[in-house]
This record gives C-alpha cells, sequence and structure tokens, in this order.
C-alpha cells in the first residue's frame, strides 16, 4: 500500500522484510516441533544407559527449573515478547538466557547419541541452527522491550555455560 493511502512508512518496511515477526516466529517453531517430532519418532524415548539417562534426566531438570522461574511472567511459546512484566534473571537465569533451549538441545542429543544415524543426526544440526538463528531473533526483541538485558548479557552465556 502507498503511503499516501494511510499505510504510512511502517507499513511500507514491513511489506520490504522477507517476513513479518509472527511469521518468523511461526517458522522457528514449525522447525522446532518438526525435528523434536521426528527425533522421538524414530528411536527410543526412554534411555536404557544409565550415563545418557543422567543426562535425560540433567536436561529434564532444567527445563522444569526453567518453566518455574519464568511462572511469574506471561510466558508465550513463540519467541515473540508479549506482555511479560519483567525480564527473568533468577534461579538458572543468572548462568543461562536460554535454559529452555538447552534443556531440548541436550535431551535431544541424548537421544541421537543412543539411536545414532546419519538422518537423525542431519535433522538434529537442522534443529541446532534453528535454534542459533531463533536465539539472535529474540535476543534483538529483547534488547528493544528490557533496557537491562545489554547488561544481563555481559554477565550470562547465551546457550550452554563456558561455551557459547
Amino acid at each position: 500500500m502507498p503511503p499516501c493511502q494511510g499505510g504510512g512508512a511502517s507499513s511500507i518496511l514491513v511489506s520490504r522484510s522477507f517476513m513479518n515477526n509472527k511469521t518468523k516466529s511461526l517458522v522457528f517453531d514449525f522447525f522446532q516441533i518438526a525435528s523434536m517430532t521426528f527425533i522421538f519418532l524414530t528411536g527410543p524415548i526412554i534411555i536404557s544407559n544409565i550415563i545418557l539417562l543422567f543426562f535425560q534426566m540433567l536436561a529434564i531438570f532444567i527445563l522444569f527449573e526453567a518453566v518455574w522461574e519464568m511462572r511469574r511472567t506471561k510466558y508465550y511459546r513463540v519467541p515473540d515478547i508479549g506482555k511479560q512484566n519483567e525480564l527473568v534473571k533468577s534461579g538458572i537465569y543468572k548462568y543461562v538466557r536460554n535454559p529452555m533451549y538447552l534443556s531440548q538441545l541436550l535431551f535431544c542429543a541424548v537421544l541421537i547419541i543412543n539411536l545414532f544415524t546419519l538422518y537423525r543426526l542431519i535433522v538434529y544440526l537442522i534443529f541446532l541452527i534453528n535454534f542459533i538463528f531463533k536465539i539472535q531473533y529474540e535476543e534483538k526483541l529483547l534488547n528493544t522491550y528490557f533496557r537491562e538485558f545489554p547488561t544481563y548479557k555481559k554477565t550470562t552465556w547465551r546457550l550452554i555455560p563456558f561455551v557459547y
């Protein structure tokens, strides 16, 4: 819509972007859910190896801890910022900015190690790359909505403590 027809400059910017924010969020979520579904359906979910079972339980613990800390905010499954009233920086979020993603990556990595196939590895790599782009997208949004986010970024790991 041309600006003279009431759309204004913002509608021109939106139409020129590759995808709007909601579409980006849905694409990220599609790849996340599709990858996890493929991994879950192509091998056992319950692990019999005690060492791998430990890491699977660790992934579940990380997820529960992250969800517990998010309980005060209005958590949205898609990466768009909703009506959260605060940036969560307590509990596991003191150390890692994306513990829910860490838990999913760890859980699925255990499943891949337990029953390795090239197809499952390829899907896992797509899963990982999707998270990297999703995290970068979310951090741009968080920078916009929370003034304290740049400071918080300097004191935490993005995904994997001591690595990334």
